[in-house]
């Protein structure tokens, strides 16, 4: 019981430790659009889980032997590599699904992904590099999130749940910018609360896959590559599959926030349903 509150206690000093500084310059410096006008806090958002977690390390004396900061356990290469090709994947598997079943009229032969061969090869020949090169975003918040909160809170609930409560409070740690229109934008019904929902539909799904690859290294760095990997290609590959050779966008069956929704968590959902069941399995085998 003695050390259920104290793991409670600790949660609780790390998701007000994460949470305050974000929902301070969110607000501060909104730019009321979903962005911040300030470079600064826009820049320092993604570090914010990562400070909380080392702050709260040193007040509550646990140290840092078990925050899985190694490179990983042997034959931990696979899971690297997984790191990046998911998120160079997910982009390119959605876009086929915007062209399958969302675009109404026009081709995927048509779109500016296929008409810039060349810079889409070079994007997706550099993404991986250059989410090296910036991980430290990405290690920013995977730090937070799957070295700290998700053992934390296995602590008190088995890893699926753990995993479902990591997801939930990782998306409304965003609210500041969801509450002006961040990643899903302002023109849609029910805003901004599909956002809301949208987000934490997302983010279970990726906590369950970004679990799965700290779970299986020992290491945060994997889910840092890939978190930081999926920021950088997702976005860019898919308005590469949005957008005609001339930069006309398509005509859709759906409203543009069912567009993203639609062609991208499909896969998101389905990986992230895997990974639970694997992660499951492993328990029980341990």
């Amino acid at each position: 019981m003695q050390n259920k509150k104290k793991t409670l206690l600790r949660i609780a000093l790390y998701i007000v430790l994460a949470y305050l500084p974000v929902y301070v310059l969110g607000f501060a410096f909104s730019d009321k659009e979903g962005g911040l006008t300030s470079a600064l806090a826009g820049n320092s958002l993604m570090l914010f889980p990562a400070i909380a977690v080392i702050i709260t390390r040193l007040i509550t004396k646990e140290g840092f032997k078990d925050a899985l900061l190694g490179t990983g356990k042997r034959k931990s290469g696979k899971y690297y590599a997984a790191a990046v090709i998911f998120p160079v994947l997910l982009p390119l598997i959605s876009g086929l699904i915007l062209h399958l079943f969302i675009v109404k009229s026009g081709s995927i032969g048509d779109s500016a992904f296929c008409d810039n061969g060349m810079l889409t090869a070079a994007l997706l020949l550099t993404a991986p590099a250059t989410g090296v090169a910036m991980a430290a975003h990405g290690f920013g918040e995977e730090l937070g999130w799957r070295g700290y909160l998700t053992p934390k809170l296995e602590e008190l609930m088995p890893t699926p749940l753990a995993i479902v409560v990591t997801g939930i409070i990782w998306a409304l740690w965003h609210g500041p910018l969801l509450a002006y229109g961040y990643d899903f934008g302002r023109d849609y019904d029910f805003f901004p609360y599909g956002g809301f929902i949208a987000m934490i539909v997302m983010c279970i799904a990726l906590s369950a896959f970004l679990t799965w690859l700290t779970k299986r290294t020992d290491s945060v760095y994997p889910a840092a590559l890939c978190h930081m990997v999926l920021d950088l290609t997702l976005t860019a590959e898919l308005s590469l599959f949005a957008a005609r050779a001339d930069g006309t966008p398509f005509e859709y069956r759906v409203s543009e926030f069912w567009v993203l929704i639609l062609s991208t968590f499909p896969v998101m959902i389905v990986c992230g349903m895997v990974c639970m069941v694997l992660l499951r399995k492993k328990r029980i085998s341990d």
